[in-house]
């Protein structure tokens, strides 16, 4: 993402609807430019988030990326959002193959999770189709959420 990206990452992390499955609480404009920083220079660092885009009208669609990567324990956890007007439109089925094969073959994971609110039934059912499966928390939480997970065996 780049900084050219602030308005449609704001509209993305602002709205209540949006907002409803997030762990963190709707941002305001100077925080959606630092989530655009945080993810701009990842060399190095444990997470990436790539922007995504319809093929045909080259529309900002959401973000979808990986954060909490440990080598050591060689897991990682992935996360998604689509702008409300697309949801239910296959974004996911299409991004998720990639987003897996980039955790398992460029950063060597044995363990791909999310964490997702248990009212949020459209991704949960999303990540199934992919073998995702409820599993023990990857890493401690305290907001509700429970935790697929997909093995790479």
């Amino acid at each position: 993402m780049q900084h050219d990206d602030a308005d449609v990452v704001y509209r993305q992390f602002s709205d209540p609807d949006m907002c409803a499955f997030f762990s963190e609480p709707p941002c305001d404009y100077a925080e959606a430019l630092e989530i655009i920083e945080h993810y701009r220079n990842p060399d190095g660092e444990d997470h990436l988030r790539y922007g995504m885009f319809d093929k045909e009208t080259n529309a900002f669609v959401g973000t979808c990326g990986y954060h909490f990567w440990d080598p050591a324990r060689k897991q990682v956890e992935i996360g998604y959002d689509i702008w409300k007007d697309y949801w239910k439109q296959g974004y996911m089925t299409e991004a998720m193959p990639v987003l897996i094969d980039i955790c398992f073959k460029r950063l060597g994971v044995d363990c791909i999770y999310i964490l997702t609110d248990p009212r949020n039934a459209a991704s949960v059912a999303a990540v199934a189709k992919f073998g995702f499966t409820h599993a023990a928390p990857c890493r401690d939480t305290d907001d509700g959420t429970i935790c697929l997970k997909l093995l790479r065996a």
